[in-house]
């Protein structure tokens, strides 16, 4: 491979998605050359994937590790992201493994200020944990040993070959225990104890743990002392809660505790959204399943690497902070779920996120997906959890032999599979433990958060095109069909969704000293949107007989009330308007000075003015500000926000 193929395959790899722009403006080259030099990279490292040039955006789509192992066999050195270098020095620190500067400059065939610029970020990485970093007499970590022994957990989970390493020392404690732990698990758990070890000899342990107690009363928990080879309680303790965080098929979590927190965040979404979850049954039991894989991981607060978290919060940035007020308003009430951390967060937003994308047709609509395995039902079976885990749109139909795939006749969308299966379509192949770039290549395929709509693959399309009809010029026919799938947005014409501030204004907003009944109040508040024709009158009927029929569920917080119908009858487009009573007003047992009418045409374009509120809620002077009734003061405190 050419010098400037390796620095642009670099580069792609570097920044994940690159435009057109970009790159001719980074290499200073011509969209001909660029075009050329990209059908020779994807012509050397065929077999483990491409890269794809998407409405003018490049991005590699493959197995990273078999891109890995093909550069090094055609004796290149291998082009480490800066990302995946600063992991690579930061598992180098932590396993004890010594090294300089400069050894380690030529060991990753870069130059000394660029790994001087990658030990300054594994710095900052460690100050984000208040960890810091000694360089003499060698490199290592110091600080909280279990902050320590999280950012190796971290590491772990990019690791694709854990599932060759297993321990039989592991398989045997999990076989004399009945944990039933995925190989998947097993690999995991294999590395970690191999690191606690390296730890412990060094003298670093943990102390007294006492979130982790109930650890204490695992059956397994008197024989963890065989693994880690020492009579050390805050260790054992430590050691049993990581393994309950483990995927296992003998899961022993409280059913009800689980089906009573699912069914209050739900409550409280259709409240905080104004959203009512049809096909709920089948959302609570997907969730549900979500929330028993992960309890004991979530409850003892080990870390994981939530690789849509910064896509959810980009594309569903409103959805994921309305989700996490939810959570955190709850927690009182479910202290085993109490501060969660915001990849877990994450998440649970791209649950509710998958749903209302299938929402927008009659009934929620997921992938259903096939699972095929040489290996054994273990590794099929670990690839189902991780695939719940992490994309929530998905509905395995079955795990199977490749002996049995001929004669399956079960509808499927796609096959996953941990081996090439040539003769079949819209099979995705992953490793048996999941990569970064295998999730990423799936949620590709299954989901596309940008636009709530399915994506579809060019290439197959041109395949099937091939199959059946002349084609007088690919290179254009390929050219037209990813711009008609992939139409690119034009600035002026993107719609967005409206804020708070767009739909709350002066005209919107009423003041006034005492109202006897609710329904009266609702029917004033309302008033400003009959006015402007953004509602009709049957709305305020809908919003009246809403209450009635399931009670004060509009009451959000104390004194503030959001008045909606669950059906959208009367509602020409998504409108608020505010009403504050001074005198407190009855809502069937529940005194509300503040009346927030909403009227929503669909279940996504007013989730960013609801997101608004809730960050204005979240202080709870902000609520005073509402029951003082200054318009002037609401206003701005609103368009502060």
């Amino acid at each position: 491979m050419k010098d400037r193929e390796k620095n642009i395959l670099n580069f792609i790899l570097e920044n994940s998605r690159v435009t057109l722009a970009e790159l001719l403006s980074h290499f200073s080259i011509s969209k001909r050359t660029l075009y050329y030099d990209v059908e020779k990279i994807n012509d050397q490292i065929k077999g483990c994937g491409q890269i794809k040039n998407i409405a003018q955006e490049f991005s590699y789509i493959g197995n990273c590790e078999a891109l890995k192992k093909l550069i090094s066999a055609a004796g290149s050195a291998y082009m480490f992201t800066s990302g995946s270098r600063q992991d690579y020095i930061l598992e180098k620190i932590l396993t004890g493994q010594n090294f300089t500067l400069q050894s380690l400059a030529e060991e990753l065939r870069i130059s000394k200020n660029t790994c001087i610029s990658d030990m300054d970020a594994v710095k900052a990485t460690l100050r984000s944990k208040e960890l810091r970093l000694q360089t003499k007499p060698v490199y290592s970590i110091l600080g909280n040993e279990i902050h320590i022994r999280e950012l190796y957990l971290i590491l772990l989970q990019e690791n694709a070959s854990l599932i060759e390493r297993i321990s039989p020392a592991i398989v045997a404690f999990d076989h004399s225990c009945n944990l039933q732990l995925t190989d998947y698990s097993l690999g995991n758990l294999s590395a970690f104890l191999k690191f606690i070890k390296m730890r412990m000899a060094k003298k670093h342990f943990v102390k007294s743990c006492p979130g982790l107690a109930e650890a204490q009363n695992f059956p397994y928990y008197s024989s963890v002392a065989s693994l880690i080879e020492l009579e050390n309680e805050p260790e054992k303790t430590y050691l049993s809660a990581y393994i309950a965080s483990l995927p296992s098929l003998n899961h022993n979590v409280d059913d009800n505790l689980v089906e009573r927190y699912v069914n209050r965040v739900i409550e409280k979404f259709e409240v905080k959204t104004a959203i009512t979850l049809e096909s709920k049954d089948e959302f609570k039991s997907n969730i549900k399943r979500h929330f028993l894989s992960s309890y004991y991981r979530i409850k003892f607060h080990f870390p994981i690497s939530n690789l849509g978290l910064t896509e959810a919060n980009v594309q569903q940035g409103a959805l994921y902070k309305i989700i996490k007020s939810i959570l955190t308003e709850i927690d009182g009430d479910f202290p085993e779920f109490h501060g969660m951390r915001d990849e877990e967060i994450g998440f649970i937003t791209a649950y509710f996120g998958g749903y209302l994308t299938g929402s927008r047709d009659s009934g929620v609509r997921k992938n259903k997906v096939l699972l095929v395995c040489p290996n054994g039902l273990m590794i099929s079976k670990n690839l189902e959890i991780q695939l719940y885990r992490y994309i929530p749109a998905v509905e395995v139909v079955g795990a199977i032999a490749i002996s049995r795939l001929a004669d399956y006749n079960k509808y499927y969308d796609y096959i996953i599979s941990t081996v090439d299966l040539q003769a079949y379509e819209n099979v995705i192949v992953v490793n048996p433990i999941l990569t970064k770039l295998d999730i990423q290549r799936i949620m590709n395929k299954l989901l596309d958060f940008s636009g709530f709509t399915y994506s579809f693959d060019v290439d197959l399309l041109m395949q099937v095109i091939r199959k059946n009809a002349d084609i007088i010029n690919e290179n254009q026919l390929h050219h037209d069909l990813a711009a008609l799938i992939y139409p690119k947005k034009e600035q002026n014409k993107e719609v967005k969704n409206p804020m708070l501030k767009d739909l709350i204004y002066d005209e919107r907003v009423n003041v006034v000293q005492h109202i006897d009944k609710w329904q009266d109040a609702i029917a004033i508040a309302a008033k400003p949107l009959i006015d402007d024709h953004s509602i009709e009158p049957a709305y305020v009927d809908a919003m009246i007989d809403s209450v009635n029929q399931f009670g004060p569920y509009i009451v959000l917080d104390d004194y503030f009330a959001l008045p909606h119908a669950m059906a959208k009858v009367g509602v020409n487009r998504v409108a608020m308007s505010l009403l504050v009573v001074k005198d407190e007003v009855d809502l069937l047992g529940q005194p509300v000075n503040v009346f927030l009418v909403l009227a929503a045409v669909d279940s996504t374009s007013h989730l960013d003015a609801l997101a608004n509120l809730s960050d204005i809620l979240c202080e709870r002077e902000n609520l005073q500000t509402f029951r003082a009734g200054d318009k002037k003061d609401i206003i701005s405190l609103i368009n502060r926000y």
